[in-house]
């Protein structure tokens, strides 16, 4: 295999390009502001530092050759030649150079690449380059040549101390150009950026040209847009897709419109959290009228149980724990206004005072950071924690009663299909169920036999999906359903069921 060589450039280009493109699609929603607490003022002292050394440089180069002047090495002469040389270096430095450079790196200065920081618009998203250029000349170039120039040392770090006490003040660490430009530094969200070209082909290869199970950015935990997803679709050479939002079935809007213009087969579709007895489960529907009322009352209601489901899972851990949660804090980040229990781990493991708890300690030191953070999620959130909230989520049969009253078709998702018993699932298929996703990446191999004999047996559609979740669930790709090829036909039936 041929293995095209880039140089570091392209190489850095393209990571800062991905970086944005990934943060502008959805990672925006996980980046965290700044707040008062001990490790993000020191990783906003540590980036200041660092970007105040950078700028510095020509003044140290300047030191050197005034020790020189001193021992003799170089004539007294070049006295004022090498000031007026070290000051026009740092005019280039601090006022072109670092504010060019956090534009290309789409708001991180060379402080802000190596604390995981990044300069945005008060909403999160990313500011516009000239934003950045302009709050980065007027907020650290200019008054450090001004200031520098008229008062020296004592106006700069004057200026400086005057912006660190404005930062301290703040809810977010804005500082005084901040608050003008209405700019704010956040923690940007964790991505895994990868440029071997080989996977990329390897992933394309088993790429199945049919996914009925996708997720955009309307759901509450995958990053893409609508057109996003139907760009990846037609470099893939996908022939039909459907966008099946958690309980939402807005994307279909959008998604109706962009399929002709990419050429491709689309499915109105939705996922509606429903419960068989005591069995949570998950139904996706298929040709829904996605105007209809019924998918405006259901997302209410969701939105409104999980919102409940926060607050009680919030009171319990402050309970366990004996500590209070910045609810509103939490609440900002998450654009559905909900605490889910990663965010309540992401919140302990990220907070030193609560990580030293006996509660948590004992996973820290026990397991690496990632490791001892799914333990942590499990153990106090998951089923018998002292933290899990139960929820009564709508009866399935009536949630079927809802995707057929829109005109669609009902099929039992593959969502914990490996813990359900084949007897219960025939139970679930006899309340009108349509079909099953028998093919996913979710599900082991013995599932898939026992669903399709069972959709066979009830001659039921059978469907396939990826539950593609964008860069929220780096594992999942478009297209790759482990549908084999000699299926495919079987799956095409429920293509053309309209």
């Amino acid at each position: 295999m041929v293995i095209k060589e880039y140089s570091l450039k392209d190489l850095t280009t393209a990571y800062f390009q991905k970086k944005s493109q990934l943060y502008r699609s959805g990672g925006y929603r996980h980046a965290k502001y700044l707040r008062r607490n001990f490790e993000d003022y020191q990783a906003h002292f540590f980036a200041f530092l660092m970007d105040v050394n950078v700028c510095l440089l020509p003044v140290y180069i300047w030191v050197i050759e005034f020790l020189l002047i001193l021992c003799g090495l170089i004539p007294p002469n070049f006295f004022d030649l090498l000031f007026y040389i070290m000051y026009a270096l740092l005019f280039v430095v601090s006022v072109l150079l670092l504010p060019i450079f956090s534009a290309r790196c789409k708001g991180q200065s060379i402080g802000y690449v190596f604390t995981d920081l990044k300069l945005v618009k008060k909403n999160k998203e990313e500011a516009s380059a000239l934003k950045v250029i302009f709050r980065q000349m007027i907020g650290f170039g200019i008054p450090l040549m001004v200031f520098g120039f008229f008062f020296q040392t004592f106006g700069i770090v004057l200026w400086w101390l005057v912006n660190g006490l404005v930062a301290l003040l703040t809810p977010c660490q804005q500082t005084l150009v901040d608050l003008f430009f209405n700019t704010v530094t956040v923690r940007e969200p964790i991505t895994n950026i990868r440029f071997e070209q080989e996977v990329k082909e390897e992933i394309k290869a088993d790429v199945t040209p049919i996914d009925l199970h996708i997720r955009s950015n309307y759901s509450d935990d995958a990053s893409n847009d609508v057109e996003e997803i139907f760009k990846e679709a037609k470099q893939l050479g996908m022939e039909t897709i459907s966008i099946t939002d958690h309980n939402c079935a807005r994307a279909n809007a959008a998604a109706s419109r962009f399929a002709p213009l990419y050429g491709i087969q689309y499915i109105p579709g939705v996922e509606i959290d429903a419960q068989y007895r005591s069995t949570r489960i998950r139904i996706l529907g298929y040709y829904i009228d996605w105007s209809h009322e019924i998918f405006d009352d259901l997302e209410r209601e969701s939105l409104m149980r999980e919102k409940k489901m926060s607050i009680e899972r919030v009171q319990r851990f402050e309970k366990l724990a004996k500590v209070k949660i910045d609810t509103r804090s939490i609440m900002e980040n998450s654009r559905f206004q909900t605490i889910t229990p990663t965010d309540i781990t992401n919140m302990v493991f990220n907070n030193a005072q609560v990580r030293s708890m006996p509660l948590v300690k004992k996973y820290v030191d026990a397991y690496e950071p990632k490791e001892a953070m799914r333990r942590f999620r499990k153990d106090v959130f998951g089923k018998n924690g002292p933290c899990y909230v139960h929820c009564t989520y709508p009866a399935a049969k009536e949630i079927i009663q809802a995707i057929h009253e829109a005109g669609g078709i009902a099929i039992l998702a593959s969502w914990h299909l490996d813990s359900i018993s084949d007897d219960l699932i025939e139970e679930i298929m006899r309340l009108g169920m349509d079909g099953i996703e028998c093919f996913s990446p979710d599900i082991r191999e013995e599932t898939m036999a026992s669903t399709i004999r069972i959709a066979q047996k009830y001659k039921a559609f059978i469907s396939c999906g990826s539950d593609y979740h964008g860069t929220t669930k780096p594992d999942r790709h478009l297209g790759i359903t482990n549908c084999p090829a000699k299926a495919l036909p079987l799956v095409r039936i429920l293509t053309k069921a309209a």
